[in-house]
């Protein structure tokens, strides 16, 4: 038996599709069992449980120990479960997480540890402050270097995040896979089809959170730009309302509108779209990151406006000619409506290279070596 291991990470959409949906597919590949044990808060912890347990029957969701500075302290409440389930194995998503496996691996309580590498977690910490703590930001680092080069095999969101972890962390193996976010099985499976247009208006999406790493001040003045270019254009803020999105809703009354929606709703708004908005400014990052709205964007058949330096992403839009990449300070060409045969591109691309399934070599790997 292997376990995947989680440390506060609270039920969302990129938690379904990136852990438990995840740990599901990996059932089906005909290597060992593997469980889903996830410390959460201990505040409403019956509700985290029930919603986890909904994805994941299976799971063990256990309260953690409570505040993040005591974190050291959960290592305890894992070794009682390898105690009880002895796995082989442990995948980790994060450094908190990977940390306790490898006290666990020198305990011999389990013999092999990979490291789930979702991002810069070091970077993302110094450069957002996700929590205003120094002395817990300053432990990143080594945290995650010994992630990095202690783990016994490691999962890489992108080619660019291996690269930062020769990089920072002098990491030089090859015991690593590179599987980028991807579809979840709700999304994957929901295919909606765009109405009819009567008319010519160009409807651009920005989908998702505005928070610091979004880079609103770098999305205002690109859209902006398109609004003022072409009087056809409209802009869906699926986020959230704040200062940002309502002064641009004010500024263009009928052309910009915000809405927060269901997540069961949110397909059918994005195909209603051409073009999905992903421009982040150059931090280390958003340089190696992997956004899952990518992926959904392209699945609904949306042309994917997105700025240089994007983890393997930017890349990818210009080989394929899957959108817009945009050059800092240059003008995005004039957009247009994406055709019924162009939005079936773009999910047919989508589902070759965005499911699980397309990295069921690698994730057969991960299983050997650890099983």
């Amino acid at each position: 038996m292997l376990l995947y291991l989680t440390y506060n990470d609270q039920p969302s959409g990129v938690y379904w599709s990136q852990v438990t949906d995840v740990v599901e597919h990996l059932n089906t590949l005909g290597g060992p069992k593997v469980r889903l044990v996830a410390l959460v808060s201990g505040r409403d912890f019956l509700r985290t449980r029930r919603k986890i347990k909904a994805h994941s029957p299976s799971a063990w969701v256990l309260p953690m120990v409570p505040t993040m500075k005591r974190w050291k302290a959960n290592t305890a409440l894992v070794a009682w479960v390898c105690r009880l389930l002895r796995p082989t194995g442990l995948i980790c998503r994060g450094p908190f997480a990977t940390w306790m496996a490898l006290r666990l691996r020198e305990r011999g309580l389990t013999r092999k540890v990979c490291f789930d590498g979702r991002g810069a977690y070091a970077a993302e910490w110094e450069e957002y402050r996700i929590i205003d703590d120094d002395a817990l930001i300053a432990q990143f680092r080594p945290l995650e270097q010994e992630a990095v080069n202690a783990s016994d095999m490691r999962i890489a969101v992108s080619q660019a995040l291996v690269g930062h972890w020769r990089e920072r962390y002098g990491y030089t193996g090859d015991a690593h896979v590179v599987i980028p976010c991807t579809l979840g099985k709700e999304v994957e499976r929901v295919v909606v089809r765009a109405k009819e247009r009567k008319d010519d208006t160009i409807r651009l999406v920005y989908s998702g959170s505005t928070a610091g790493w979004q880079s609103f001040d770098l999305l205002k003045p690109l859209l902006t730009q398109v609004l003022d270019a072409q009087p056809n254009a409209r802009v869906l803020f699926l986020s959230k309302r704040d200062a940002n999105n309502s002064a641009l809703e004010a500024a263009y009354p009928g052309r910009v509108e915000v809405k927060w929606l269901d997540h069961a709703q949110v397909a059918a708004a994005l195909a209603e779209c051409d073009h999905g908005i992903m421009v982040r400014e150059r931090t280390i990052t958003n340089c190696v990151a992997s956004p899952t709205k990518f992926a959904e964007y392209l699945s609904s058949g949306l042309r994917v406006i997105t700025n240089v330096g994007l983890g393997d992403l930017s890349e990818l839009v210009a080989r394929h000619d899957l959108g817009a990449v945009v050059e800092a300070g240059s003008p995005l060409p004039a957009l247009k409506q994406v055709s019924p045969a162009e939005r079936q591109r773009l999910r047919a691309f989508a589902l070759r290279h965005f499911t699980k399934q397309a990295y069921d070599a690698s994730y057969r790997r991960v299983l050997q070596l650890l099983g």
